[in-house]
């Protein structure tokens, strides 16, 4: 693979950070020109009745008598925050001064150096772009992560939400393919530990989850595939781990430390707290000391974990959810040492948008919004309000039912059967003396206003 540039010339530090620096300033530009024409349409004369008629389809809607807003489900809205924030960091991690010249040679091209070649040839074609133009690539993946991330948070229903998800899982899709290599997935020593499929995979399902259309999130036959999905695939991770001869069952091999040791040995020479250096590096000695009984609990928790969420089962969901938090946390913090240290850490890996997928589901299927209440008045007409109408006085326990019916024109559209409340067939109408004449046989008393 061809990197291009030197990883740590200072000139592409130093004019990365200033490009940084000069398209920021027309980011918080652009930002206050649209703040200010938000406020100033705001309090423009008529706007919010303006935006209500729209709203009503043209019709004028007067207030407190229109449709109810649902609620956004708690399982989206974990999602959409959740990820949201994730985008932003990673925003945020992309602008290191490393990454312009480091991201290639020193993440992607080791992450696809043991995966087939037509993957590496894939991945080269990625690597080439950016290091011809190392800082305006560099500086794109930046704006690019971090407006994703404003656009979960600041969207919170709708289109304009739903075209949120749409983006994170584009992007989120590019840095699968590019930037992670399909998640190391056709890489030997695949391992859920270490990060596979990769957390670009978990951005991209959850885009595509917020994507959905509002209706998939009012049934809990979602929450029910996403964690059916998730168990599956806990299950799948857990029979890869245990299958021999990979290097799992053993803390080493050949007298050097196998696979799992390997990786958490590696991360702990990675620039950053000693504390934290200090607990990977002790948690490394304890997997090259006791890889057995270390891969036998990871295999028998992915495994019981994948099985409770594959049943379906709320009162065994709901445990295995706890489980699976404590042991991502755990494998987050001892094997993957946080993700996001040494200066070119892209995001906080895979971890944590695991937890966000399964909260997500556990909330869709248990925490399904109630449908809101749909008023009488905001039901809507077949055609021009009619002159003649029925209005029926309120029951009360010392009244009896009572119906009072206004004289009609010739141009009323509909009327109302007396006895049972349908629309009449013919569309006719009822001229106030038959309706006192049939109230009066049918022994009902009039009420006037």
């Amino acid at each position: 693979m061809n990197s291009g540039v030197d990883a740590g010339h200072p000139a592409v530090a130093a004019a990365f950070q200033a490009a940084l620096m000069r398209q920021g300033l027309l980011v918080l530009l652009v930002l206050a020109v649209l703040g200010l024409a938000w406020l100033g349409r705001r309090a423009c004369p008529g706007g919010p009745a303006r935006r209500a008629t729209a709203a009503a389809g043209g019709r004028a809607r007067a207030p407190g008598m229109g449709r109810p807003i649902p609620a956004e489900p708690a399982g989206r809205r974990v999602l959409r925050t959740g990820f949201g924030l994730l985008w932003l960091l990673d925003g945020v991690l992309q602008a290191q001064p490393k990454m312009p010249a480091g991201l290639p040679s020193q993440v992607i091209e080791p992450a696809a150096a043991s995966s087939p070649h037509w993957v590496q040839h894939v991945v080269n074609w990625g690597v080439t772009a950016w290091s011809h133009h190392p800082v305006q690539a560099a500086a794109a993946a930046v704006w690019i992560q971090a407006g994703i991330g404003i656009w979960m948070l600041v969207a919170a229903r709708g289109t304009w939400s739903r075209l949120g998800g749409l983006a994170g899982a584009g992007w989120g899709l590019a840095v699968w393919v590019f930037g992670e290599s399909l998640g190391g997935i056709f890489a030997p020593g695949l391992s859920w530990l270490t990060g596979a499929p990769g957390a670009a995979g978990c951005y991209v399902a959850a885009g595509a989850l917020i994507a959905l259309p509002g209706r998939a999130w009012q049934t809990p036959q979602l929450g029910r595939l996403m964690l059916a999905a998730l168990g599956l695939f806990l299950a799948g991770m857990a029979v890869l781990q245990a299958w021999p001869g990979r290097g799992f069952w053993s803390g080493t091999a050949g007298g050097r430390p196998g696979p799992l040791a390997n990786m958490v040995r590696s991360m702990s020479a990675v620039p950053q707290p000693k504390f934290l250096s200090d607990w990977v590096a002790g948690f490394g000695s304890f997997v090259t000391g006791h890889g057995f009984a270390v891969n036998l609990f990871a295999v028998a928790a992915l495994a019981a974990i994948g099985v409770a969420l594959a049943s379906g089962r709320r009162p065994v969901i709901r445990p295995a959810i706890a489980g699976f938090t404590l042991v991502c946390l755990a494998d987050w913090v001892l094997v993957q040492d946080l993700g996001f240290f040494g200066g070119l850490g892209t995001d906080p890996n895979s971890m944590i948008p695991f937890v966000l997928l399964a909260v997500a589901g556990y909330l869709a299927l248990t925490r399904v919004p109630a449908a809101p209440p749909v008023p009488a008045s905001s039901a809507p007409a077949a055609g021009p309000a009619p002159r003649a109408a029925v209005r029926v006085a309120a029951r009360t326990r010392r009244q009896p039912f009572g119906i009072i019916v206004p004289g009609g024109g010739r141009r009323a559209r509909a009327s109302v059967s007396l006895l049972s409340g349908r629309p009449r067939a013919g569309g006719g109408r009822h001229h106030p003396w038959m309706v006192k004449s049939a109230l009066r046989l049918a022994g009902v008393p009039i009420c006037t206003w």
